[in-house]
């Protein structure tokens, strides 16, 4: 069926169409609606429609989609439909080697984590986080313009760059069928570049070449060499759980450097869940600000280049200085095993946050659709008019925790044996590492289980 899909010449351009709307409709939802009140802005973050289907359910939606089927969002993302359209009247200039490196994307995605979202609260004031989305609108109109083919989908969606880390533990991949029939195709339809802008069928615009495909990071599973391969030869096939994380992967310094800034994000994002965690978690940023008399929004800053820039790279720096020391490793390989062996773990526990997200914000669909704007249903919360029940969400938050618990440490184990099968040259090294996936493991494991006992 999914193949069907994928080969089917209006499905998928029909729902990023749909997508389109979609996303037009939540940005005007959430335009113009704003608060200074930190403590109503933690309110209307649930009670404006846009908001909730962004933050709550969308993104979380995209997260676990990406581990269990890799980049299938990308396949109706309205970002990859304007990006394209706008890509067959533009310039066609091609993407020069900074563009082309990695470091672009990974600013960006550091700027939305740090400005973005601990600064300017995108994710609980609506009419920041429409501009936000108006932003990612319409860089991919300039980059369609200005640059050839598919340029923001390869070189500059922030989205994208996560999604294709985590796909490498899905179950599924686009792959030819017969290696043989890529080998004597005489046309290849599916990177030939007379067929880069057709709407329907066009060759890669992601410069990829199906029939030598690896992993799933770069392919965005739009469907294109479906239609366009004329000897029926792609597919997405079905492959053994995280075996992309079995294979070698050559990973640059810009992505190292991404995914160190994810591993500290998403340990953020678990000790937030619940008071005791979230104290111990912002004790440090506290100290920092306090000691240089930070405040306002600039106190986000600094708590976020602290917790998602500062200490992870010091914790990967020191691991990977003690392989070093007695290895002939080079420290971009040593890097790379650690982010690729800890990778598991980041978007297994970036998972259960999705799930105590979407579970969380169950009470407030009883009110969103007779005031999708929020700001009365916020009001009367705030003043104690409106109570919200969380017995049932507290309930299965604690099936969560649970869950939690055996998904880590499933992760964990999974972590080892990645490391057991990377080329490592001394017991040392292998040890080391160890230690860091166990590490890494153990501080969310104790906050899982400090949410159970609290």
């Amino acid at each position: 069926m999914l193949n069907k899909i994928y080969q089917s010449r209006l499905i998928l351009p029909g729902l990023q169409i749909l997508t389109l709307l979609v996303f037009l409709l939540i940005i005007a939802g959430a335009f113009g609606i704003t608060t200074d009140d930190k403590s109503f802005a933690s309110i209307l973050r649930n009670t404006n429609f846009s908001n909730l289907i962004v933050w709550s359910y969308w993104w979380p939606l995209i997260i676990v989609s990406a581990i269990l089927f890799g980049r299938i969002w990308c396949s109706i993302c309205p970002m990859e439909l304007v990006t394209s359209f706008f890509g067959r009247v533009g310039l066609k200039r091609k993407p020069g080697k900074l563009l082309k490196s990695g470091w672009i994307v990974t600013l960006f995605y550091g700027i939305i984590l740090v400005l973005g979202i601990h600064t300017y609260a995108i994710h609980r004031i609506p009419h920041y986080m429409s501009l936000y989305m108006l932003i990612l609108f319409v860089v991919a109109i300039i980059a369609g313009i200005y640059w050839e083919k598919r340029t923001f989908c390869t070189y500059l969606c922030p989205i994208g760059h996560l999604l294709g880390f985590y796909s490498l533990l899905s179950f599924k991949s686009l792959r030819v069928k017969e290696e043989s029939v890529c080998a004597s195709c005489k046309t290849k339809d599916c990177i030939s570049k007379v067929s880069h802008y057709k709407f329907i069928g066009r060759s890669c615009t992601s410069e990829l070449y199906p029939a030598k495909l690896i992993d799933n990071r770069d392919c965005i599973l739009c469907g294109q060499c479906h239609k366009s391969c004329s000897k029926d030869n792609i597919a997405i096939k079905t492959n053994s759980f995280a075996s992309g994380l079995f294979t070698p992967a050559t990973v640059n310094w810009a992505q190292i450097s991404f995914m160190v800034v994810v591993s500290g994000f998403v340990i953020y994002e678990i000790f937030v869940e619940w008071s005791v965690t979230k104290e111990i978690i912002m004790s440090g940023p506290k100290l920092i600000n306090d000691m240089l008399n930070v405040t306002g929004k600039a106190s986000g800053t600094v708590k976020a280049l602290l917790l998602f820039v500062f200490i992870p790279f010091i914790f990967y720096l020191l691991l990977a200085a003690s392989r070093k020391v007695i290895s002939k490793e080079s420290l971009k390989q040593i890097f790379t095993q650690l982010i690729i062996a800890i990778l598991p773990i980041t978007a297994f526990t970036h998972l259960v946050k999705a799930l105590y997200k979407t579970t969380s914000r169950f009470p407030y669909w009883k009110y969103v659709f007779s005031d999708p704007i929020g700001e009365q249903t916020a009001g009367l919360i705030r003043s104690g008019d409106l109570l919200i029940s969380k017995e049932n969400v507290m309930l299965m938050a604690d099936w969560i925790t649970i869950f939690a618990i055996l998904l880590t440490s499933g992760a964990w184990i999974l972590s080892l044996f990645i490391i057991k099968k990377q080329h490592i040259d001394s017991l040392w090294s292998r040890s080391v590492s160890i230690l860091a996936v166990s590490i890494y493991a153990a501080i969310f494991l104790s906050a899982f289980v400090a949410r159970l006992m609290a």
